[in-house]
């Protein structure tokens, strides 16, 4: 039964919660694969983008886990006691600053491990993800979500699932702040996502040559430039 609701601009959180009470009285079963992404767009009146966005909130609070060309699939019935960041929180600077902080600590030794352990298939799914983000159109959501894949890749790529687990979390978090900083209509947008490609060919280009002195100065580097475009000055 379709149940569309009004748009806000806290449209996915409550997308995600709707799909979250769904879970918690049972519609959809633990290990259950949830509708696809056209499916709950039309059951919820919105757009697949939202429903993008709603499932990967979801997958953040440990909910639900994205199994690549298959699909989201029930993980837990109860959201209690997973770590997330509320969405009000992540607006106040002081808090938003702290989270980038806590995720340049994490990546630059990421990226080290992630050259001294990949495997040739690693390379392959980083590679792709730096594809798909070359591809993709300036500011688009797409686009957005290749940029965290990169880092959810460099992640796995570490051989370590719970490193890959916080900064899949992480990742989350900040997505939609980097989608806005690359929607803004302005003229500096193009540039941004010039450097930005360039910062992470320099990040998959380390890790290729082995080098983990290399991969976590470019991951360094990426790091403190994402941050100082968004307004805040990393000192690590």
């Amino acid at each position: 039964m379709s149940n569309p609701i009004n748009r806000a601009p806290q449209l996915p959180s409550r997308v995600a919660s709707l799909v979250a009470e769904a879970i918690a009285e049972g519609r959809w079963k633990l290990g259950e694969r949830l509708p696809t992404e056209r499916a709950l767009a039309d059951t919820y009146g919105v757009s697949r983008n939202v429903v993008r966005e709603a499932i990967s909130r979801l997958r953040a609070d440990g909910l639900v886990q994205s199994r690549q060309g298959v699909g989201a699939f029930v993980a837990r019935t109860q959201g209690t006691g997973v770590l997330r960041f509320d969405a009000e929180l992540l607006s106040d600077r002081t808090t938003f600053a702290n989270v980038f902080e806590l995720r340049a600590m994490l990546e630059i030794q990421t990226a080290g491990l992630a050259a001294e352990r990949r495997s040739d298939a690693d390379l392959a799914v980083i590679a792709h993800a730096y594809e798909r983000m070359v591809q993709e159109s300036e500011g688009k959501a797409g686009g957005v979500d290749a940029d965290l894949d990169f880092h959810r890749a460099v992640a796995r790529a570490t051989g370590n699932a719970q490193i890959a687990a916080v900064v899949s979390f992480l990742s989350d978090q900040i997505r939609e702040t980097i989608l806005a900083t690359r929607a803004r209509p302005d003229s500096f947008v193009g540039r941004i996502i010039e450097v930005t490609l360039a910062e992470h060919a320099a990040i998959h280009d380390a890790i290729l040559s082995g080098s983990a002195i290399a991969a976590k100065d470019a991951m360094a580097v990426h790091i403190r430039n994402a941050a100082q475009r968004i307004g805040y000055t990393l000192t690590i």
